[in-house]
């Protein structure tokens, strides 16, 4: 079976009356990290070519995103702006930004061009997540034992060859499991993993982690970690 993915961007335009509510809400920040679901690409690149007074970085992910500035759930690279005062998000609900103040700690201001509602989302709001994260990180660096969790999805896993390698330098055993859909009651059946490596959609590591009994930590965190 063939699966095509199709784009469906929004049509509608950011009105005169909520661009002003837009510049009332940048008004105290300076550096504005841009970024926006697929389906409101041209939203964003509209209020950032038209607010001439603030500076805007728009980035490109490294990994699964498409266009400059563009997140998916489990793809908040394009956020990575370190001396950015705020993220600009253009989406609706919390889906595609949870990752952004969980991995980065940064503040931020989403935009729905349909409701023409703003919402700030303080940094803060991921730091139960975050201190988790970080210590499954530090549960990997020193296990004995590690499982990858691997994805047979097309365009989810990761790659971890050098993340393999790197651990198996340091004396830690590997083990994999590969399958179409993760069944977390059967990978709490492995007792003797220490820890647990998601290769596959990073909101597997985050919203997930209450279904293992083991700490479990996504490749692209762990990387830094390792590969320096």
């Amino acid at each position: 079976m063939e699966v095509m993915f199709v784009e469906a961007r929004y049509n509608g335009k950011i009105s005169d009356l909520f661009m002003n509510k837009i510049k009332e809400a940048l008004s105290q920040y300076k550096k504005i990290n841009a970024v926006a679901a697929i389906q409101y690409i041209d939203q964003m690149n509209y209020v950032v070519q038209n607010i001439k007074e603030k500076e805007f970085v728009v980035i490109k992910s490294k990994y699964r995103a498409m266009y400059p500035g563009q997140i998916l759930g489990c793809d908040v690279d394009a956020a990575r702006c370190e001396d950015c005062d705020v993220t600009l998000a253009f989406t609706q609900g919390v889906f595609h930004l949870l990752g952004i103040p969980i991995k980065l700690g940064k503040p931020l201001l989403n935009v729905d061009p349909e409701s023409e509602t703003i919402t700030f989302i303080d940094g803060k709001a991921g730091d139960k997540y975050r201190k988790r994260v970080l210590q499954a990180i530090g549960t990997a660096l020193s296990a004995k034992n590690v499982m990858f969790v691997e994805s047979m999805k097309s365009g989810q896993t990761y790659g971890v060859n050098l993340l393999k390698e790197a651990l198996k330098k340091r004396g830690t055993k590997i083990f994999s499991t590969i399958s179409d859909e993760i069944n977390f009651n059967r990978l709490n059946e492995f007792r003797d993993i220490d820890v647990f490596i998601n290769t596959a959609c990073q909101r597997i590591g985050i919203d997930d982690m209450e279904k293992l009994e083991k700490p479990i930590v996504n490749a692209e965190d762990l990387e830094p970690y390792l590969l320096k």
